[in-house]
């Protein structure tokens, strides 16, 4: 018996665990900004200028950096490790109550790899990302993780998705890929030959959801990481 696919390359946030509300992660930069002595909204201006730059790995020293390149940016003193890590502290705060697995991503993952699935993850991201997502119980199920704030590639780059598939050892063409739709994902998968599936779960409502350059997606969905295994046989 032959398939249609080899590997299953999913996103992260969003798809493997939850996405933030824009409300609450806004908070978090808000937060910080008071904390540093910043005027709140010049500094989320300064948060969404250095996107780019913080996700593909412009800020050698993580995400502190970046805060003290704002910081610098407006006019501000250089703040003290201490000051960092305190206006830091809401950031992970938050993060340590929403990064753990959506419902259904551990049963989904553990299935695929029972069924000889090669699996994947491609994700934009932070440079705080990569140690968090090293200390869930979902990366060991995964064979191979990409994330943008190492190797300096971005979502819906065809680089970003052919790394994915180089490191897994199989084409594009045999691989699933499935995400919430930010940065243009879905269609940027394929757009090098993946078959692309959007999860989307109707009890969210993605208005309030931090979704950069999300897109109206017309193909393939799901509600929930479980549907999949239908797809996966």
């Amino acid at each position: 018996m032959t398939r249609r696919f080899d590997a299953a390359i999913f996103d992260l946030y969003g798809t493997l665990v939850p996405e933030f509300s824009r409300s609450e992660f806004f908070d978090t930069v808000r937060a910080a900004a008071e904390r540093l002595g910043c005027d709140p909204e010049a500094f989320v201006d300064g948060w969404s200028r250095t996107a780019i730059e913080r996700q593909t790995g412009g800020y050698a020293e993580g995400v502190a950096e970046n805060l003290r390149a704002i910081v610098a940016t407006l006019g501000g003193a250089e703040p003290s490790d201490a000051a960092v890590a305190d206006a830091l502290a809401p950031r992970a705060a938050l993060y340590g109550r929403r990064f753990h697995p959506r419902v259904g991503a551990l049963e989904t993952l553990r299935t695929l790899k029972e069924r000889g699935y090669r699996i994947g993850l491609i994700s934009m991201c932070a440079p705080d990302t990569p140690e968090m997502w090293r200390a869930t119980p979902i990366a060991p199920l995964v064979d191979a993780a990409v994330f943008s704030s190492e190797t300096g590639l971005r979502k819906p780059d065809a680089a970003i998705y052919r790394a994915a598939c180089d490191r897994l050892g199989v084409r594009p063409d045999a691989c699933l890929y499935c995400g919430d739709g930010s940065y243009r994902e879905l269609s940027g998968a394929e757009a090098v030959g993946m078959t692309a599936v959007e999860i989307c779960d109707p009890e969210v409502d993605r208005t309030e959801q931090l979704r950069p350059e999300g897109e109206d997606w017309a193909g393939a969905r799901v509600a929930d990481l479980r549907e999949l295994l239908a797809l996966l046989p």
